[in-house]
């Protein structure tokens, strides 16, 4: 199908593979094989969207048992930049935010949303020194709770501290977030006492 809403198969590894892999049981394993995602063979190069979300609905609550579904989704959100760090193109992306303000990361983020697949879009609305309002097109899980992870990641990520993402509203697909953060101090750089001659 043309317009086919698909995850690409980095995504995929970003979360799956490289972030939560380690943290997987054999039943979790078979629960993900039944329901189309063998990580026991090399990945397709995409996957549908609703297959994707059927994806977090199985792992959320393997990964996360002890949390509630919100939680997990937020978890799993921040997992996939995790784990999107460790591919080879989130290395070069994501040292670029490292270098960035978090409201430069805000600016870039929708070409990293962009980078996981075909269909996703975000705009962002500053609204003051360390706020802004984000929009996403879509979310990619059955709530919003994984973008406010995923957003929550890449602020750390650009050293943005006491971060605060909330969704103020979700359709079923797009949301619109509120964001807060504080800017972790610079640490002064150490001077050298200089030589008395």
């Amino acid at each position: 199908m043309p317009n086919e809403k698909l995850v690409f198969a980095q995504s995929v590894e970003a979360l799956f593979v490289r972030s939560l892999g380690p943290r997987l049981t054999p039943e979790g394993r078979r629960r993900l094989r039944a329901v189309g995602l063998d990580l026991s063979e090399p990945l397709r190069p995409s996957y549908p969207l609703e297959q994707w979300r059927t994806f977090l609905r199985v792992a959320a609550p393997e990964v996360f048992p002890e949390l509630s579904l919100e939680a997990a989704h937020f978890g799993l959100g921040e997992r996939y930049v995790q784990g999107y760090r460790q591919t080879a193109v989130g290395r070069a992306s994501m040292s670029l935010v490292a270098h960035m303000s978090p409201k430069g990361t805000l600016e870039r983020i929708s070409h990293g949303a962009r980078a996981g697949n075909n269909f996703n879009e975000v705009r962002v609305e500053e609204l003051g020194q360390r706020t802004a309002t984000l929009w996403m097109k879509n979310v990619l899980a059955d709530n919003p709770f994984f973008g406010c992870g995923f957003v929550a990641e890449m602020l750390r990520g650009s050293g943005a501290t006491d971060i605060h993402v909330e969704p103020i509203a979700f359709d079923g697909t797009a949301a619109t977030f509120r964001l807060a953060w504080e800017v972790a101090g610079r640490r002064a750089m150490p001077v050298a006492a200089a030589a008395v001659g």
